[in-house]
């Protein structure tokens, strides 16, 4: 699938997660096969200050391109300049939030609330576009509940604004991250609109992918929840759906485990990485025997150097993650 002049391959696609899909994790799913990846959600009124935090959200890794970075708010010149701002540092793609449920972004307007707005939606998108060389692309829902589904035309109006693609979740956003989703909807976007569509929600295996793809004709997937503690699933997914052997063995898996948690305690120095770790390290270590104790027991540890020299001797690591120089 092309994107603009960004070509996916695979049509697997790593989503935005708050708090999840910062540089250590995308750099993790690329590598696992991963057609590309998402930033997580960045505030482009905080760009718009300079906060030092923010910023660190949009600084790129060489080995994550293609990379799109999401950017959420609702005044088309700051949305405008915080696109400007991430095509320097490097994003291939810049994508819009509108389909965002939280009430903390809801309050300001942004997110699934430009649904309700779409002249707004249809200028932000528009500004974005003159602002910005790269690719522009929108993720939103349905709309905001049952009784205002308006995902078609906007879709369309976002398509003449200039939006190179769109990705729809198919719920409201009344309905949360939870409920049915209505994989039709996917397929109607993609007869509406000649840019391309990315179904999101709900891929969690290659049966999911192989019957989305088929029945969607969308020519990518985004993938979520599925890839945390599996950053490795976009090979499996793939695998699946094009009847290609899985080789994927062990040693491959424990060491793009390793990598991430090393890149991750460089990214995020110190202190700040124990949140990551404790989070990261409860995903990769589900369903395995003694998982439960390991989880309890790092979540009392405050310290990354004690929380790593615990994995290593959790998940019997042959190489000690301190040890490792290169990622």
């Amino acid at each position: 699938m092309l994107i603009g002049n960004i070509e996916i391959d695979p049509g697997l696609i790593l989503a935005p997660l708050a708090g999840i899909t910062n540089l250590p994790f995308r750099v993790a799913c690329r590598r696992g096969g991963a057609g590309m990846v998402w930033s997580e959600m960045i505030s482009a009124k905080a760009l718009g200050f300079r906060n030092r935090r923010t910023e660190e959200m949009g600084r790129f890794h060489p080995e994550e391109h293609p990379v799109a970075a999401q950017i959420f708010g609702r005044d088309p010149d700051e949305m405008a300049n915080a696109a400007r701002f991430l095509e320097n540092m490097g994003a291939d793609v810049v994508d819009i939030n509108m389909g965002c449920p939280v009430k903390k972004v809801l309050k300001t307007g942004s997110g699934a609330a430009l649904m309700r707005e779409p002249r707004l939606a249809a200028l932000i998108v528009r500004k974005v576009v003159q602002e910005v060389r790269i690719p522009v692309t929108v993720k939103m829902r349905l709309g905001w509940s049952v009784q205002e589904e308006n995902y078609l035309d906007l879709g369309r109006a976002l398509r003449d604004q200039g939006a190179a693609a769109l990705t729809l979740h198919p719920r409201t956003r009344i309905q949360g991250f939870s409920g049915p989703t209505r994989w039709e909807a996917v397929a109607r976007l993609v007869r509406k609109v000649d840019i391309p569509v990315i179904g999101s929600g709900d891929i969690l295996s290659g049966e999911d992918a192989l019957r989305r793809f088929s029945e969607t004709g969308c020519g990518a997937l985004m993938i979520g929840r599925a890839a945390l503690g599996k950053p490795w699933i976009f090979y499996e997914i793939h695998a699946y759906i094009t009847g290609s052997p899985c080789n994927l063995d062990e040693r491959f898996r424990t060491k793009l485990m390793q990598d991430h948690i090393e890149m991750l305690c460089r990214h995020l120095p110190g202190r700040l990485s124990v949140g990551h770790l404790r989070k990261h390290l409860a995903w990769y270590s589900k369903g395995m025997a003694g998982g439960s104790s390991f989880r309890r027991e790092i979540n009392t540890l405050s310290d990354p150097d004690k929380i790593v020299r615990r994995a290593e001797e959790f998940f019997e690591l042959k190489e000690r993650l301190s040890d490792r120089t290169t990622v």
